[in-house]
């Protein structure tokens, strides 16, 4: 006799197609959640990247800044500073130039351009400016004379090792200021930090945080982007311990600034209305505050 064999029945695959339909939708489901929620983590890990890649850019500058006369221009949106990049003692001084001798200092920054003054310490411990009539820095090749006689010594280095040795320098210009030997020395660049539209391929319209080097002619570079609008510097002034939003009058009352860094996404996540946003507040004291 012929076996009998036993089919599946309509309705029994339609169930099992409801299962699988279920089942596949559920599956899709959490996919789709699971692929939002890395676009939005990294969206936010990215907003994070922005304002701290800022923070790294500016802090090693501004902690260099003298209260006394570093800031020459200040708002919310924007800080003009004049940045100490080597320090020594002047050897010599005439009407047309000064030579010096630099302490160890890294050669990428004494290399860099944007030479914009340098300030000398007087006997009671103020600091001269001067900032028009220069011609540039020259670094010399061999201890100079001059140095020889003023009694400053040099500090030799290895070939391995040239950022550990002093360096003679020559400051040119004209009417140059009378300064002892042994007094000491600043070179400093005049550097503007600023809160402007970005120039990024995207960006459009974003706010980004940029750097000029005021004196090297080569224009503005922009650091970091995207960050919302109410990016800012606010103002520790003299001795309070939270910030304001106006620079003080005068600027020498400024002690530190605060860095109000919110970073953004460059792109905006699926199901999100805008780039995620991640607030970072920091402050930075100048090193050379008075009190």
């Amino acid at each position: 006799m012929p076996t009998s064999r036993r089919g599946v029945s309509l309705i029994e695959l339609l169930i099992a197609m409801t299962i699988a339909v279920a089942l596949g939708g559920a599956l899709i489901s959490l996919l789709t959640s699971s692929n939002r929620f890395q676009e939005r983590t990294e969206a936010q890990r990215a907003a994070r990247g922005v304002a701290r890649s800022a923070v790294n850019a500016l802090v090693s500058d501004l902690r260099m800044v003298d209260p006394e006369w570093g800031v020459t221009a200040a708002s919310g949106t924007s800080i003009t500073v004049r940045i100490p990049y080597a320090m020594g003692m002047v050897c010599s001084t005439g009407l047309t130039s000064i030579t010096a001798a630099l302490f160890p200092v890294d050669s990428v920054a004494l290399s860099l351009g944007g030479f914009s003054g340098f300030a000398t310490r007087g006997s009671g411990g103020a600091w001269s400016i001067t900032e028009s009539g220069l011609s540039g820095v020259t670094v010399g090749s061999s201890w100079p004379a001059a140095c020889t006689s003023a009694g400053v010594q040099e500090i030799t280095a290895p070939t391995s090792a040239p950022n550990a040795r002093s360096r003679p320098i020559t400051i040119s210009g004209t009417l140059l200021p009378s300064a002892t030997a042994g007094t000491p020395i600043l070179l400093y660049r005049r550097i503007r930090y600023y809160f402007g539209a970005s120039a990024q391929t995207g960006l459009s319209g974003r706010t980004a945080l940029w750097r000029d080097y005021l004196d090297d002619g080569a224009g503005a570079v922009e650091l970091a982007a995207p960050f919302d609008a109410s990016a800012a510097f606010r103002f520790y002034n003299l001795n309070a311990t939270s910030p304001q939003t106006a620079a003080p009058v005068p600027l020498t009352d400024i002690r530190g600034l605060q860095l109000f860094l919110p970073g953004e996404s460059d792109r905006t996540a699926r199901t999100r209305a805008a780039p995620e946003q991640a607030d970072f507040t920091t402050s930075v004291f100048f090193m050379n505050r008075r009190s």
